[in-house]
């Protein structure tokens, strides 16, 4: 039987039509496939946010330079956009990235050749550049590149204060890590943030390189230090202006550090108190003070002098623990202390923290048989107003009191005004830091209680302090 030839025509015709469809949706996938790939890697290659090159695109461009490079021809710029939280939460976060967009875009327009920009993290961009002649010429660029209000005028009130925290680092070993180069630049900004005005630069220096490591040795040394022993505690000693007489101490916190030898508190008490680690040195001194009295109640010698006044110094991470009160009161009960007492020293700047709290806590720690003295009584603005409410037994007077000279008028009356006042409120005052006989005979002369002071005794070990205290009792008339 004949086929039909247009029958056949149609068949055929259908069948390629079949797989043109085919080939047309093969086709489709395979573009709508390379599109979400080129995106992907779009994603991957680039910020999502900024639309800027990420850190494998930044390190790959910036390694290649740095190859051929010398040391400092290169610099890291790093900027922080400063309080971008507080526009997150004041407009959102949507007004938030879109600074981040707009930002990132105008820092992008900034580079020239050889020049890259990376939006590191969070709000902190980084800027690859060469070093310029002279550092006024950074700063002028700085200037220019944190100058933004006219991009983002649309999306925050003109009243708004839009800064940037800028910092430098001048490549010295273009073979360093990038990781590295960054962290350094971030670096000089942790140490130094609040000092410096905007459109000013941080410069990383060679001090805030040793300082750091510095403070990275003390972290990794400190809890075998205390297992070691090397804290020790030496002691002031305190004497009465009206006869002269010793009649107490300021228990010193010491480091013995097998290779950098007897530390300062300077050297290491900061960093205690931005870890905590200050809450166990608190604790040691306070339980070496409570020894010492139990030994010194012990000695035949005690009963010819006063009863003694042992301060130290408590860290305002005390203040929070709730524990604080019942851990004094444990750890002084395992010890005779007789009729001397134990100071807790407050440094005047605790009491801006939580004014409330601290009142509490000051008034816990008369009830549990201790006194209490704000130190650097006048470092602060609004000591004269603190005199009213805290329920302090003694003030340290700052040292910057005792730079004053005979002949100044002005300042004589202030410290003799405050001292006036401390004697009506029944409030002891302490001259810490007295180191001339000028300084002595002035702050007698206006009524001061107690003087500490390299002119009457530098800190000494506790077997010194011992030897003084004999001394001192062998005086007194039988």
């Amino acid at each position: 039987m004949a086929k039909n030839p247009a029958l056949f025509f149609l068949n055929g015709l259908a069948s390629i039509s079949f797989q043109v469809i085919v080939l047309t949706f093969i086709l489709f996938i395979i573009a709508l496939l390379l599109l979400i790939l080129r995106k992907k890697n779009h994603q991957i290659d680039f910020d999502s946010i900024t639309g800027l090159p990420n850190f494998d695109h930044f390190k790959k461009n910036v390694s290649k330079i740095l190859s051929t490079a010398k040391p400092k021809e290169y610099m890291i710029l790093s900027f922080n956009i400063d309080n971008l939280s507080l526009i997150n939460e004041t407009y959102g976060t949507r007004v938030g990235n879109e600074v981040l967009k707009r930002v990132g875009k105008h820092f992008a327009k900034q580079c020239s050749k050889n020049e890259y920009v990376l939006r590191f993290f969070a709000d902190n961009f980084i800027f690859f550049t060469k070093n310029p002649d002279f550092f006024w010429n950074v700063e002028e660029r700085v200037f220019i590149m944190t100058t933004v209000k006219e991009i983002l005028k649309d999306i925050l009130p003109e009243r708004y204060n839009f800064t940037f925290t800028t910092s430098a680092y001048y490549i010295d070993n273009p073979a360093d890590s990038i990781d590295s180069m960054i962290d350094k630049a971030n670096l000089a900004q942790k140490l130094c943030r609040h000092t410096y005005a905007t459109h000013r630069v941080i410069e990383y220096t060679e001090e805030m390189r040793n300082s750091h490591e510095w403070d990275r040795e003390i972290t990794l040394t400190m809890e075998n230090a205390f297992l070691n022993k090397e804290f020790e505690v030496f002691y002031q000693p305190k004497f009465n202006f009206s006869n002269e007489q010793v009649m107490g101490a300021e228990a010193l916190i010491r480091w013995n550090n097998p290779r950098k030898g007897l530390l300062q508190p300077g050297k290491f008490v900061p960093l205690f108190e931005d870890n905590g680690f200050i809450e166990k040195i608190d604790k040691f001194v306070f339980q070496k003070v409570c020894i010492f009295l139990d030994s010194w109640n012990k000695l035949k010698e005690s009963r010819k002098l006063p009863p003694l006044t042992i301060s130290f110094n408590l860290s305002r991470c005390h203040l929070y623990n709730p524990n604080l009160i019942r851990e004094l009161r444990d750890i002084a009960a395992q010890y005779d202390i007789g009729e001397n007492k134990i100071e807790v020293e407050l440094t005047e700047s605790i009491m801006f923290d939580n004014h409330q709290r601290l009142i509490k806590v000051m008034k816990e720690i008369k009830n549990a048989g201790f006194s209490i003295s704000v130190d650097d009584f006048g470092s602060g603005y609004s000591s004269l107003n603190l005199l009213k409410s805290m329920p302090a037994d003694v003030i340290k007077l700052d040292k910057e009191f005792l730079s004053v000279t005979p002949e100044n008028q002005k300042e004589n009356i202030i410290i003799s005004s405050v001292i006036e006042m401390a004697k009506k409120l029944k409030i002891k005052t302490v001259a810490e830091g007295v180191e001339t006989k000028d300084q002595c005979e002035m702050l007698r002369k206006i009524g001061c209680d107690i003087a500490q002071g390299f002119y009457y005794a530098k800190p000494m070990h506790e077997k010194n302090f011992l030897l003084l205290l004999s001394e001192s009792a062998q005086k007194v008339p039988v």
